[in-house]
C-alpha cells in the first residue's frame, strides 16, 4: 500500500530545517506527501542577506521559497490554511481543528506529522501542534491506522516517556541519502538562510554543514485518550 503522508507545519521551511530528510525519504520512497502550512511567516524579522522584500511583501516571497523547496523535496502538494503569522495561539481553536479533520477525512493518512503542543519552541508551533493532536484524535477514534509523529531539533531525548494520555518514543531517523535534497530545499529558503553561511560554499562544505539525523517522537494515544 503506498503511504500517505501528511505534516501539519505552522511556517515555510519548518518543513526543511527539522523534517526535510525524513519528507524527501518518504518521497523517495513513493509515498503520497501533503505539506500543510499554516501561516507564511509574513511577520519573521529575517528579509535575506541582503534584504530581498519588506513587511509587505515577504509573504508572498516565503510562500515562492516553500514551493520551490517542497520541489526539492519531491513533495506532492502544500495545503495553505492562510492563517497570520504570530496568529495561531489566538484563533478559534475548533475551526482549526475542524480544518484539519477534514484534510484528514480527505486524505486519509497513513503517517502524520507535526509539532508537540508544548515543546514546539514557538507559539504558532505548538498552536498547530496542539491543533493537529486533537485532529489526529478525532481520526484515531475512527479506527483509522495512521502513525503519529512529533518533530524535533533535539537529539538526545528520552528514549520513553508519557506526556498526557500519550506515550512518546524517541526516534532517529537517517537522512545522509537525502542531504543533497535537504540542502536544495534549504538554499530555496533564500530569506531564511542568509546567516548560515555554510550553506552557501561548495555542496561538499555544505552538506558537511547539515546534520545527517533528524529526531521524532512516535506517538501512541492510549486507551483512555480523550479528544
Amino acid at each position: 500500500m503506498r503511504e500517505r503522508v501528511i505534516a501539519v507545519l505552522a511556517h515555510p521551511d519548518d518543513e526543511t530545517f527539522i523534517c526535510g530528510g525524513i519528507l524527501a525519504r518518504y518521497a523517495a520512497h513513493g509515498a503520497d506527501v501533503t505539506l500543510v502550512c499554516a501561516t507564511l511567516g509574513e511577520m519573521g524579522r529575517r528579509m535575506g542577506i541582503p534584504p530581498v522584500g519588506d513587511r509587505e511583501s515577504i509573504g508572498l516571497i516565503r510562500e515562492r521559497e516553500l514551493e520551490e523547496a517542497a520541489n526539492a523535496l519531491n513533495l506532492s502538494r502544500i495545503r495553505l490554511l492562510g492563517y497570520r503569522d504570530k496568529t495561531l495561539e489566538i484563533i478559534s481553536r475548533d475551526k482549526l481543528v475542524s480544518e484539519l479533520v477534514a484534510f484528514f477525512e480527505e486524505i486519509k493518512p497513513t503517517v502524520v506529522l507535526t509539532f508537540h503542543p508544548e515543546r514546539g519552541g514557538h507559539p504558532d508551533h505548538c498552536a498547530i501542534g496542539e491543533a493537529a493532536t486533537i485532529a489526529a484524535k478525532h481520526y484515531d477514534q475512527q479506527k483509522e491506522s495512521f502513525e503519529f509523529y512529533y518533530i524535533t531539533f533535539a537529539s538526545g531525548g528520552k528514549q520513553q516517556e508519557t506526556f498526557r494520555d500519550m506515550k512518546l518514543t524517541y526516534e532517529t531517523h537517517d537522512i545522509s541519502a537525502y542531504l543533497q535534497q535537504k540542502l536544495a530545499a534549504f538554499r530555496a529558503h533564500r530569506t531564511q538562510s542568509g546567516l548560515h553561511r555554510a550553506l552557501w560554499g561548495s555542496a561538499k562544505q555544505a552538506k558537511q554543514s547539515l546534520s545527517a539525523k533528524e529526531f521524532v517522537w512516535r506517538v501512541t494515544f492510549l486507551p483512555h485518550s480523550k479528544v
